[in-house]
C-alpha cells in the first residue's frame, strides 16, 4: 500500500461526526496516517456537507465545530490548477468535483479513501481506490 493517501470529503466528515460504527471504520482508516492529502476544494465541499447535516441531523453549533476539526486536521491541501488537465480528461467518468481527488491521488502515486461507491467503481482513474471497511 502506498504510504500516501488522499482522502476526500465523505471519508473526513464521517470520520469527525460519526460516533456509529461508520466513524469508527473512519477514523481507524485514518489513524496514525502523517501523509495525508486532498485539494483545497475539501474544505469547501465539508463546508457544503455540513450545511446540509445542519437542515437534518447536526445543530449549527454542531456543525460550526465540526468544520473548525476538519479546517485544522492535519493533512496537506493542494492548489488545482496543475490538476485541472487531469480533470478534465475524466469529465466523462467522474465528476470534476471526484476529478480533483482522483488527479491528485494519480500525481502523489497515492491511494484515494472514498465512502463514494461510484467512484469506486468508476472506470477511467488509474490510481487505488479504497473504501473504508
Amino acid at each position: 500500500m502506498s504510504s500516501r493517501l488522499v482522502v476526500d470529503p465523505s471519508v473526513l466528515v464521517t470520520a469527525l461526526c460519526d460516533g456509529g460504527a461508520t466513524g469508527a471504520v473512519a477514523r481507524e482508516a485514518l489513524r496514525g496516517r502523517d501523509d495525508v492529502h486532498a485539494p483545497h476544494l475539501i474544505d469547501v465541499e465539508i463546508t457544503h456537507a455540513l450545511r446540509g447535516m445542519v437542515r437534518r441531523v447536526l445543530k449549527a453549533a454542531e456543525a460550526g465545530e465540526v468544520l473548525a476539526a476538519a479546517l485544522v486536521f492535519p493533512l496537506t491541501r493542494w492548489g488545482l490548477l496543475g490538476l485541472m488537465p487531469r480533470v478534465w480528461e475524466l469529465r466523462d467518468t467522474v465528476s470534476a468535483y471526484a476529478g480533483a481527488y482522483v488527479a491528485l491521488a494519480e500525481a502523489l502515486d497515492a491511494e484515494l479513501l472514498t465512502f463514494d461507491d461510484r467512484l469506486h467503481r468508476a472506470d477511467g482513474p488509474t490510481c487505488r481506490i479504497r473504501v473504508p471497511g
